[in-house]
């Protein structure tokens, strides 16, 4: 009688530590911690089986830590707003934007998609605006500048989201 008591509490706590429990914020933190630590079959794991060849990101991003915010989960979609720290780049230190989550049969999973969409153009948001601040002390502050690099951010935003 012990001995199917043990069987049944082991085989209900397996069922209740299923990766399908997992939260979108846990799975996220892993995922990037995966990728900090350059375990790139972890972050595949984690990741949308459609997506399992793009979890690589661009080699010159080095994650030196990771911070989380809030989570939004809107049924089979979630979000969870992060920050990476990173190495290496004294224009670009720490980078806003949202991890993209899907909702899978093996539970939350990391849209790599959406997610690296999301990180390159926050990236190439901040690279821009120290662009255009360097232009604005070394020219002065010319509302015309301003117009330009509102078009190049947007045309920008058009490539990245087209790729």
């Amino acid at each position: 009688m012990i001995k199917v008591l043990t069987l049944v509490l082991l085989g209900l706590l397996t069922v209740g530590c299923s990766s399908k429990n997992v939260s979108p914020a846990s799975i996220s933190k892993d995922f990037w911690v995966a990728q900090k630590q350059e375990r790139l079959e972890e972050a595949k794991r984690l990741t949308v089986k459609e997506d399992i060849k793009k979890t690589t990101l661009y080699k010159k991003i080095k994650i030196k830590s990771v911070e989380f915010g809030a989570v939004k989960e809107d049924g089979k979609k979630a979000t969870v707003a992060t920050k990476l720290h990173l190495k290496g780049d004294k224009d670009i230190s720490e980078v806003d934007f949202l991890t993209k989550l899907d909702y899978t049969d093996k539970g939350w999973r990391i849209n790599m998609s959406k997610t690296k969409q999301s990180l390159y153009f926050a990236i190439g948001e901040q690279v821009t605006g120290n662009l255009g601040n360097i232009l604005k002390e070394g020219l002065g502050n010319l509302e015309d500048f301003k117009e330009l690099f509102d078009d190049f951010l947007d045309k920008f935003k058009h490539v990245i989201e087209k790729n």
